[in-house]
């Protein structure tokens, strides 16, 4: 009866502290909702309410006339799909050759690419601006696609390159043998068998540049602005500061990508998973 009672609170206690953690996760989703549903004179009230006295929906409707709101999520997502399909395209060609061939210097070349992603983004602003300037690239879509791919590609061809070499070289050579191209094996082949990691690097460089700030904040200015720059231009400034709408479009902002992970969440944690620990 001791063992039984103490197994039931540990259950207790493993539930509470569980739930506690869940809350403090979902607060924060909790405030924008719950902002973004409130009156501008509610969300400057002192003592802060965690939720509101009125409801309204007036921030989802004023958002779209205070700033061209649609132009920003355009420019996210061509940016953030040409991102990743370009990052998926080089990564799986590199991946592919470092888990398949050969060739002197291979592991320090791939140790290399891994290392590029211990650099702080910071450190590399000031040449990286040079270069986008002198190509003319500067607050354009293709200047973006270029900067968020060149920080995709290394990490996703390590990861790549893990699940690849997991995958039995006998099958290639069977391949092979039957008179399949090396091109064709890949298409047909691996890539289906490779679809959760290929889907868990395509998730990780969308992400990437739909979420960036730094980057987007320093090297466009009006055309090719995307999400996280718009809201900080149009919604906060020096004497007013909209937070009602701001959190409204934070919502929205952040709905693309939970749905992203939610109807991908599978794929995502096997590639993950599958990526990090086989060889």
């Amino acid at each position: 009866m001791k063992t039984r009672t103490q197994a039931k609170i540990r259950a207790w206690l493993g539930y509470g502290l569980g739930g506690l953690s869940a809350f403090l996760l979902v607060l924060p989703l909790i405030w924008v909702i719950s902002t973004s549903l409130r009156p501008l004179s509610e969300v400057t009230s002192t003592p802060p309410m965690l939720f509101p006295r009125s409801i309204t929906f007036k921030a989802y409707v004023d958002l779209w006339s205070a700033a061209p709101f649609d132009a920003y999520i355009l420019n996210s997502v061509v940016i953030s799909l040409a991102t990743a399909l370009i990052a998926l395209a080089f990564s799986i060609s590199a991946a592919y050759a470092f888990a398949r061939f050969r060739f002197p210097g291979s592991t320090a070349l791939l140790m290399l690419v891994v290392m590029s992603q211990m650099l702080p983004g910071s450190s590399i602003l000031i040449p990286l601006f040079q270069v986008i300037r002198n190509l003319g690239l500067l607050d354009t879509r293709t200047g973006m696609v270029l900067i968020y791919t060149g920080f995709a590609i290394p990490f996703c061809t390590w990861l790549l390159n893990g699940y690849f070499r997991a995958i039995p070289e006998e099958l290639e050579q069977a391949a092979l043998i039957d008179g399949c191209s090396r091109l064709q094996f890949l298409w047909r082949i691996l890539l289906p068998l490779a679809a959760p990691a290929v889907v868990a690097v395509g998730t990780f460089a969308f992400l990437l540049s739909w979420n960036e700030f730094l980057f987007a904040f320093v090297f466009t200015k009006s055309k090719a602005l995307t999400i996280p720059v718009g809201l900080r231009s149009a919604f906060l400034g020096q004497y007013v500061n909209k937070y009602d709408q701001l959190f409204a479009a934070s919502l929205i902002f952040s709905l693309p990508p939970i749905a992203l992970f939610v109807s991908l969440q599978r794929f995502f944690v096997q590639g993950l998973t599958a990526g990090a620990v086989k060889e």
